[in-house]
């Protein structure tokens, strides 16, 4: 027998979200919200997933929904549970993915009324997010009319703006009473189309012929074929130079994909050689810090961004905002160019192929470390697994190597932080069923080794734990290191392992702590299994920062 929540509203946001094509809900446990749950649960309509850390469960359907490209609903009880959810929330509005946070509340009268598990949630996301909505419990009908009108236009939002939402439903008691057949059914909803400002493309396109040294910068991007052919047309020109990185998921010989190779060995005034007249930039963040300090000190005479959602003056000269598909830009702007004479691509490349050099033979020489596991690692993905990257230096080593064409690359760059990698890369393999390994250090591995507590774990999923002891990137960056007190506060030195998690969450494990083990360990380590896997590789008596900083000023 099905069972359907008695209370209206809960069977109007469900046919809602049906009506919307949203299909996908991570819940987690609570009483407030089991009206819902029920609801979810007991429809196979939907996909649902439980997820008992409210913080992991928002990283989780995340990772879900940067896979399937549609919203995804995270639902979780009142309280601090609410309150969880806001670095995936974060997260979700920087790196644009289509997040619907549905918390269940107490009654309003309730509210800063020293009643349980009730805290202030109403607009509790609205600086990041893009709708806010709090629903009436009453279920008159013009008070359920308005409800979904409300959820109408949140939902609509977060399709158009390809960002977070959130809708707070007050409920009370009693909350569990239920009914076998539906009072309200939705047939379909009409969802506007997406409007975007004209472009004058013939104006962009004068401007364009016009300049001989072009620099097109990619940020993190999806992959997508399309894009990739169009921009490979833009980069049949010597006077076009593009640079991107491992997060922007495109390949192209002629495309410079390790930025901080080319850039960081030399000072600013070196630098005014490769300085951009038309800076173009698409996409969203960009981890070099040293490209972004290029761009700053050496201006570009006109820096247009391009991109449907953001138009930041990351590097304060923004003269042209572009807000529109990128696809659609470039396919009008490819039509009408002319390659142009110029030596811009000729003078990048020789800095390019001299510092390749440098690079392979710096790796040759250096004993096992991190950077010379992070060389092994990226070598060995096998064709056509997803790649998620932890962030601090993780996603920093990834960037320093060539990566497969067939590896799609992700990394939460969005607001950068530790906290939700694992959770994410978890989601996203349960989304795509993808084969997917996960590449993190070892602080943000245990920072969120809840997510490893997940009843829905794909077999398909493995992680490759670097454990150097702790925050190694407070070694390397300037600052840390004259305080006297950065292994306690800020490396957090440690010894721990992830052996007795992967025992207690049912994960094969193996440890390496040299590099013919490491090289020798990657046939089990990808082979198919009925349980994920995670390998360690135990850095903890190398000098890691030494060496990568003596990497830098070995390719000058």
């Amino acid at each position: 027998m099905r069972k359907i929540s008695k209370k209206l509203n809960v069977q109007l946001i469900a046919e809602t979200f049906l009506a919307f094509g949203i299909d996908h809900i991570v819940l987690s446990p609570g009483s407030r919200n089991g009206a819902l749950t029920m609801q979810f649960a007991n429809d196979n309509r939907f996909k649902t997933y439980s997820v008992v850390d409210e913080r992991s469960a928002g990283f989780v359907a995340l990772g879900i929904a940067q896979q399937i490209k549609k919203p995804v609903v995270v639902c979780c009880t009142s309280g601090s549970a609410t309150a969880n959810y806001y670095p995936a929330v974060t997260e979700a509005f920087f790196q644009n993915v289509p997040l619907i946070v549905l918390s269940a509340d107490r009654p309003e009268h309730l509210v800063d009324n020293f009643d349980g598990q009730t805290i202030r949630q109403k607009n509790i996301f609205e600086t990041h997010s893009v709708h806010n909505v709090q629903l009436s419990e009453s279920e008159e009908t013009d008070d359920l009319t308005r409800n979904m009108l409300l959820t109408k236009y949140a939902l609509t939002d977060c399709i158009h703006k390809s960002a977070p939402i959130h809708i707070n439903m007050p409920f009370s008691e009693p909350l569990y009473e239920f009914v076998t057949e539906p009072d309200i059914v939705i047939d379909n909803i009409t969802i506007d189309e997406k409007e975007y400002p004209e472009i004058d493309v013939f104006d962009y396109m004068r401007r364009w012929n016009s300049a001989s040294k072009k620099l097109v910068l990619v940020g993190l991007h999806s992959p997508n074929e399309e894009f990739n052919q169009l921009l490979t047309q833009l980069a049949n020109d010597d006077s076009v130079v593009v640079l991107h990185e491992v997060t922007s998921n495109v390949h192209h010989p002629r495309f410079f994909n390790k930025i901080d190779q080319v850039i960081f060995p030399y000072p600013e005034e070196e630098l005014e050689v490769l300085k951009p007249e038309i800076l173009l930039t698409i996409g969203q963040n960009i981890v070099s810090k040293k490209v972004k300090r290029f761009l700053r000190e050496q201006k570009a005479q006109q820096h247009w961004h391009l991109d449907e959602y953001w138009q930041p003056d990351t590097f304060q000269i923004l003269t042209d905002k572009i807000e529109t598909k990128p696809e659609f830009f470039l396919e009008q702007l490819v039509t009408f160019i002319n390659p142009k004479e110029s030596d811009y691509y000729k003078k990048w490349n020789q800095i390019r192929v001299n510092n390749e050099k440098k690079h392979q033979e710096y790796i040759q020489m250096i004993p096992f470390s991190d950077l010379k596991a992070f060389d092994s690692i990226i070598r060995n993905y096998p064709e056509n697994w997803q790649v998620q990257y932890g962030n601090s230096t993780v996603i920093r080593y990834g960037l320093l190597f060539d990566h497969n064409s067939s590896n799609p690359i992700f990394c939460n760059r969005g607001t950068s932080g530790i906290d939700g990698s694992t959770s994410t890369a978890i989601g996203a393999c349960i989304a795509s069923g993808d084969n997917t390994v996960m590449i993190t250090g070892d602080i943000s591995f245990f920072y969120d080794s809840n997510a490893l507590w997940n009843a829905n774990m794909p077999n398909n999923f493995r992680i490759i734990l670097i454990n150097n002891g702790g925050g190694n990137i407070f070694k390397f960056i300037p600052g840390p290191s004259d305080t006297n007190v950065v292994e306690d506060y800020f490396e957090t030195k440690h010894h721990l392992t992830a052996e007795h998690l992967a025992k207690m969450y049912n994960f094969e494990y193996q440890v390496v702590s040299n590099l013919s083990d490491l090289e020798n360990s990657y046939k089990e380590f990808y082979t198919e299994s009925d349980r994920p896997k995670i390998l360690e590789i135990d850095t903890r008596n190398s000098a890691n920062d030494s060496i990568l900083r003596t990497y830098f000023s070995s390719i000058k």
